[in-house]
């Protein structure tokens, strides 16, 4: 008999030690992101429906069960864009070493006048091929921009052919509940987004976690 029982009180202090040991890690507190705006209350999106560079529908459904860095701009953008883009290849080149999913990452343009699907998908092989490049007319594009922030102007100047774009620089982190949950911008170096972008996946996996026990 003494056998039995004395397993089954291994059993019980080897899983009271590891429901202690959880708690304390869950009330551990977490390194701050360094560039990234991390928000303690998720910003809910508006219903939205784009079309990708491949002709796909892309909507809020396709934002859940996983994180997606999103990104605001247009194929003929002189600056921010590609040094954006750059920046967030070579993060996720860095976040590959993790045993994490890898997040997505959404190009969305904000000049669907010029940018086909084909120009679309051609300016984004110079980066990274994984990434999904999308737009959509005003009518789609403006609830998702007037939530966001995103601030895009056209410009025409006289006896100039043509127009220019002008928009701000913001990464968008969407978190796993296709909600709006960190930012980042002025264009940080890839070390710091590869790292921000782990630092509020666990910030936020603690927080629902913490929202699911309530």
């Amino acid at each position: 008999m003494i056998g039995p029982m004395l397993r089954i009180l291994v059993v019980g202090l080897v899983l009271l030690v590891a429901v202690m040991l959880a708690t304390v890690n869950l009330r551990r507190p977490l390194p701050e992101p360094t560039v990234a705006s991390y928000f303690q209350t998720p910003l809910a999106l508006p219903a939205f429906n784009l079309r990708t560079a491949t002709g796909e529908s892309f909507s809020n459904d396709d934002l859940r069960e996983r994180f997606t860095l999103m990104f605001f701009g247009f194929t003929n953008c002189p600056d921010i864009c590609p040094l954006t883009l750059a920046a967030l290849a070579a993060a996720n080149a860095d976040l590959e070493a993790s045993t994490d999913p890898m997040p997505q990452v959404v190009f969305v343009s904000v000049d669907p006048n010029r940018d086909t699907p084909g120009r679309i998908t051609a300016y984004l092989q110079d980066f990274d091929p994984n990434f999904v490049g999308m737009t959509g007319d005003r009518a789609s594009l403006d609830p998702l921009l007037r939530t966001l922030g995103v601030t895009v102007m056209i410009q025409e100047f006289p006896d100039q052919p043509g127009y220019a774009v002008t928009h701000n620089g913001t990464i968008y982190m969407i978190g796993p509940d296709a909600e709006l949950i960190a930012t980042l911008s002025g264009t940080p170096p890839p070390a710091a987004i590869a790292t921000d972008v782990r630092r509020v996946r666990e910030l936020d996996r603690r927080r629902r976690a913490n929202s699911s026990d309530r």
